[in-house]
């Protein structure tokens, strides 16, 4: 499927961002490998983003999680760093999360996630607005006024599909085989991810343990914008929420949770795209639920 995306793709954006975002990667990277100093802006805390309504307790313990989900593989390589050393934070438990091409959540798959102006809901208004200009995304005024994250929800099946548990290597390193992940009403595209320590394994999960961190993976905007122009994506007919419009992207600090994003191959398009991040964590912290800028209070089922 990738091969009827490597027309569209913006090759200079995609070439420009991939670049500037790989050179800060190889930078901290280089940094950790010579031991420096805890004042280096990789050791910083990470900023918390809110956990969301669709986290389920118990996921699976592996890496591979797509299964069979149509859409432009991903890897993603998380890199986690203790904030207090600088150091690589190793057999932490990280737990990821995402919906789908079509912003469905395993768990959830009997909810409407296009909200009421998608398929079955009120209206029916599949779409963008009619006054909207995708070429200037930042003059549509986006959700509605107090527009805040969903209400507490209950699953609705057991579903398993975009979920899953690593445990973090001796160099702080999980990776992740996915999709890119889609979109939903007052959302943009993103995954979730937890650090926890502490718990332990047993029946192919991880369970209990400490959450010391809770945050969300976003990625650079025009690629994104690009991609969900084709192939299964285009089958949500929605108009999607940018990060200009996005909440938690904008009022809890996304623009530092951005992912580096390249093809996996460069020759070799149908094997996707590689995603990475770094992430710096105090494992004895407790954080306070993220709350939406002017929004309400975030949902119960955050801890």
């Amino acid at each position: 499927m990738l091969q009827e995306f490597m027309p569209f793709l913006n090759r200079r954006a995609f070439v420009t961002h991939s670049l500037a975002l790989a050179t800060t990667l190889q930078l901290q990277r280089a940094a950790l490998a010579s031991d420096f100093s805890p004042n280096a802006d990789v050791c910083k805390l990470t900023p918390e983003q809110e956990v969301g309504p669709y986290y389920v307790a118990d996921e699976l313990l592996r890496s591979s999680i797509a299964e069979g989900k149509p859409g432009v593989p991903l890897s993603l390589r998380i890199a986690v760093l203790d904030a207090r050393t600088c150091k690589p934070l190793p057999n932490a438990a990280i737990d990821i999360w995402h919906c789908d091409a079509l912003g469905l959540y395993s768990g959830f798959t009997q909810q409407n996630p296009m909200g009421p102006g998608g398929p079955g809901g009120p209206g029916d208004h599949n779409g963008p607005p009619p006054d909207f200009d995708p070429a200037h995304p930042e003059n549509h005024p986006g959700p509605p006024e107090g527009f805040g994250p969903p209400p507490e929800n209950h699953p609705t099946d057991k579903l398993t599909f975009l979920r899953g548990i690593q445990l973090t290597a001796p160099d702080g390193s999980v990776n992740f085989r996915t999709i890119f992940p889609g979109f939903y009403m007052g959302r943009t595209n993103h995954i979730h991810f937890k650090v926890r320590l502490g718990g332990e394994t047993a029946h192919h999960t991880y369970a209990a343990g400490h959450t010391s961190h809770i945050g969300q993976i976003f990625f650079p905007e025009d690629l994104t914008i690009e991609l969900m122009q084709h192939g299964v994506y285009t089958d949500h007919k929605i108009h999607r929420t940018t990060q200009h419009e996005d909440q938690v992207f904008t009022g809890q600090h996304g623009d530092t949770s951005l992912a580096s994003l390249r093809w996996t191959r460069p020759t070799d398009h149908a094997a996707g795209l590689h995603a990475e991040i770094i992430a710096s964590v105090d494992p004895t912290a407790t954080p306070a639920p993220a709350q939406r800028k002017d929004g309400p209070p975030p949902s119960h089922n955050e801890p």
